[in-house]
């Protein structure tokens, strides 16, 4: 019997979207890491491009990609980084957000990736760090098969009208609220 469904699948190739999590409630990364190990199930490869260095050296969404292996590609930009350590878990680093830009156009390019997400990629845009030609760019250019997500608070409206799917996380309730420090396995 199955989980429902059968009769309904439609293959990869031609479908790809661009998919947008944004929203002040916790999540976004960890749907989109959710993404990649379903990809990664059906054969599928994912890269993920960190666009903002975090306040912990380590992460456990990074830490657990190397389970994956080969499947799922890590990627931090320099730049962003507060802690150098941080570096060293991921599988590639850029130096700067310019060139991870040109590292996605590669990647989506090659065709050897079926998912880029873009992950912490909106408050950039939002603060105009970013130039919008240059997202609208990878957009308009990713390979019909392909399927980019761009995460993060605060997604530009523009990103959100050039997107097929577009999920906007709420938080409702958070132990963070009543003093609870994040918690690692959860919040990192």
């Amino acid at each position: 019997m199955g989980c429902g469904g059968e009769g309904m699948n439609v293959d990869w190739e031609g479908h790809g979207n661009v998919i947008v999590f944004t929203g002040v409630g916790k999540g976004k990364t960890t749907a989109a890491l959710g993404l990649a190990c379903r990809a990664v199930g059906h054969g599928r490869r994912a890269a993920f491009i960190h666009f903002t260095g975090p306040m912990r050296a380590r992460l456990g969404d990074v830490c657990s990609t190397k389970e994956l292996g080969a499947m799922v590609t890590m990627i931090a930009i320099e730049s962003q980084a507060s802690d150098k350590a941080y570096l060293d878990q991921f599988d590639e680093t850029v130096a700067t957000v310019e060139a991870a830009l040109d590292r996605a156009e590669g990647l989506l390019a090659g065709g050897e990736y079926q998912l880029l997400v873009l992950d912490d990629i909106n408050p950039l845009l939002d603060q105009g760090l970013v130039e919008p030609s240059a997202v609208k760019g990878l957009i308009e250019t990713k390979p019909p098969s392909a399927t980019m997500v761009f995460t993060g608070r605060c997604a530009p409206d523009y990103v959100v009208e050039l997107a097929d799917i577009v999920t906007d996380f709420a938080e409702v309730k958070h132990p963070v609220r009543a003093g609870v420090a994040p918690r690692k396995g959860i919040e990192y």
